[in-house]
């Protein structure tokens, strides 16, 4: 089992999507429509917002669960 909390997992999932699928995290908070300092926020210090996890997985299209899963 992880020492990650729930929110740092999800932070860590979406650092991974990110770098699947965009040349960096700026290009992905254009695409997203939010701010490159609210996006390093999310990996940083985590996603604890349910609203956010789900906006994420219908943007990335991946089930929600992804973002709460350990690795």
């Amino acid at each position: 089992m992880s020492n990650l909390s729930l929110q740092q997992i999800a932070g860590n999932k979406l650092r991974k999507l990110i770098k699947e699928n965009y040349d960096s995290q700026q290009d992905f908070a254009y695409d997203y429509h939010l701010e490159l300092r609210t996006i390093s926020r999310y990996i940083n210090e985590g996603i604890n917002r349910l609203d956010v996890i789900q906006e994420l997985a219908d943007f990335f299209n991946v089930d929600p669960k992804y973002f709460v899963t350990p690795d």
